[in-house]
C-alpha cells in the first residue's frame, strides 16, 4: 500500500501558530503534526511514502530524508502550485503509481486503512466520510447504497451528517482523460464528476480532527497524544452535587462551593494516570436561568482551581438541551442529555478513553444511567451525607 500525502500546504489561517514551516510541520507537542499521520500509516502497513510537496519542501525532505523508520519516502515537488489534484497527478506520474492511498497533510483521521484499501481495490475512487454532528464548516455528503451522490455547497446552519474525511483511495485510471495542470481534486474531480463517479465510501467512525484553523489547532495540541498513546483510562465526574456542591442551577462564582475531598480524590486519580473528564447536564441555559457564556465563565474558574490544586481537569462535555427549555434553540432531545451516554461517548473518541477501565462519579441515578448504558467500568453513586469519606477513601 503506497501512501501519498499532500504536504505542500502554506498554512495562511494558522500563520500566527505556525511561523516558517509548511502547514503539515505545524509542531504538536514536540512533535510534526506529519509524524503523527506518518506513524498512523506505518501501523496500517504502509510500504512507501511519497509526499507531495511546495512550500518550505526543504523542511519537510529534512526530516524524513528518503527513509523514515525502515520505510522508503519520496518526494514529487511543485515548482509552482498544481492544485490537490495536479499534485496526486504528478505523483503519479512520476513514480508509476497504479494506485494508491491519498491523504491531506493537515488532517488525522483514525481508521483501519488496510481494510479501507481492501475493500476499495478495483474502483477508479473510494472515499473515507466522517458523520459529525456539525458539517458547517465542510459542507454534506449524500449517499445512497454506499454510494457518493453528491456533495452539498457548505452553509452557516449546524446541520449533523456525512463530510468528505479528506481521505481517497485513487487507481491511475482515474486520470485517463484531458486535465489541465493545475485543477482542484475537490472542485474538479469530486465536485463536477460525482454523479458519473459514483465513487464507493468507507466509514471512518474513530477519532477526526483538522488543523486548518486555529482552534482545531489548540484541539489538536490537547487530544492528538492521546490517540498516539494506547487506551487510556479516565475518571469520569458529574459537576454540581459531585465537584461543587449543588444549589440548584449554580453558575455564580461567588455560590461556588466545593465538595470536601474531590481535590484530593482528583489528585490521586491524576497520579494513578486517570484522566479527569466532567460530564454535565446544564438545563439552566435551556430554562434561561443562565446563558452559555455565564456557563463558561463559572467552567473556567473551576477548572483554574483545579489547576491550582495539581489536577488539572482534562476536558468538560455539557449539555444545554432540554425538551422542556424556555430557549426555543435548545428545546430538544439531545443524545448527550443523561441519562443518554452522549457526552461519555464524544470524551472515548476524543480521548481514545477504555471506558472498562474508567470510572464515573455521579450523585444522581441519570449520571449512573448514563454510565450503565456507554459500558464504564465501575460506577459510584455519590451521597451527601458520606461524601467526605466517600471521596478521599475511594480506592481507585
Amino acid at each position: 500500500m503506497k501512501t501519498v500525502i499532500l504536504s505542500g500546504g502554506i498554512g495562511s489561517r494558522l500563520r500566527d501558530i505556525v511561523k516558517d514551516v509548511p502547514k503539515p510541520m505545524a509542531d504538536i507537542n514536540g512533535i510534526p503534526f506529519l509524524e503523527y499521520l506518518t506513524e498512523n500509516m506505518i501501523n496500517y502497513g504502509t510500504d512507501e511514502f511519497i509526499f507531495c510537496v511546495g512550500y518550505k519542501r526543504e523542511v519537510i525532505q529534512d526530516y524524513f530524508k528518503d527513509n523514515y523508520k525502515g520505510i522508503p519516502v519520496k518526494y514529487s515537488v511543485e515548482e509552482e502550485l498544481l492544485g490537490t489534484g495536479g499534485a496526486i497527478r504528478q505523483a503519479f506520474d512520476l513514480f508509476n503509481i497504479d494506485n494508491a492511498v491519498i491523504i491531506n497533510g493537515d488532517t488525522f483521521v483514525k481508521m483501519d486503512y488496510t481494510q479501507f484499501y481492501k475493500d476499495m481495490k478495483g474502483e477508479k475512487l473510494g472515499l473515507a466520510l466522517k458523520y459529525v454532528d456539525n458539517a458547517s464548516r465542510y459542507g454534506l455528503v449524500e449517499t445512497e447504497n454506499g454510494r457518493v451522490v453528491n456533495f452539498c455547497e457548505k452553509k452557516d446552519s449546524v446541520e449533523a451528517g456525512f463530510i468528505n474525511a479528506g481521505i481517497y483511495y485513487i487507481d491511475k485510471t482515474l486520470f485517463n482523460k484531458e486535465l489541465p495542470k493545475k485543477f482542484s481534486f475537490e472542485k474538479d474531480i469530486l465536485e463536477k464528476e460525482i454523479k458519473n463517479l459514483k465513487p464507493k465510501f468507507y466509514r471512518a467512525d474513530d477519532y477526526f480532527i483538522d488543523i486548518g484553523i486555529p482552534d482545531s489547532y489548540k484541539q489538536a495540541v490537547k487530544e492528538l497524544k492521546y490517540h498516539i498513546k494506547g487506551k487510556q483510562k479516565a475518571l469520569f465526574l458529574d459537576r454540581d452535587g459531585v465537584i461543587n456542591i449543588d444549589k440548584h442551577h449554580v453558575y455564580k462564582i461567588e455560590d461556588c462551593e466545593f465538595v470536601d475531598g474531590i481535590f484530593d480524590l482528583c489528585k490521586k486519580a491524576k497520579s494513578e494516570g486517570y484522566l479527569l473528564i466532567v460530564v454535565t447536564n446544564q438545563a439552566g441555559i435551556a430554562k434561561g436561568i443562565y446563558t452559555e457564556e455565564d456557563y463558561f465563565k463559572f467552567r473556567d474558574y473551576v477548572h483554574s482551581e483545579f489547576e491550582k490544586h495539581g489536577c488539572p481537569i482534562d476536558a468538560e462535555y455539557y449539555c444545554p438541551y432540554h425538551k422542556e427549555a424556555v430557549i426555543e434553540k435548545y428545546k430538544q432531545e439531545s443524545y448527550d442529555r443523561k441519562p443518554n451516554p452522549g457526552m461519555i461517548l464524544k470524551a472515548q473518541k476524543d480521548f481514545n478513553i477504555d471506558l472498562s477501565k474508567s470510572i464515573l462519579i455521579g450523585d444522581k441515578e441519570s449520571d449512573i444511567q448514563a454510565g450503565k448504558t456507554a459500558n464504564i467500568g465501575r460506577l459510584i453513586k455519590f451521597k451527601k451525607e458520606t461524601d467526605n469519606l466517600l471521596l478521599q477513601g475511594l480506592n481507585l
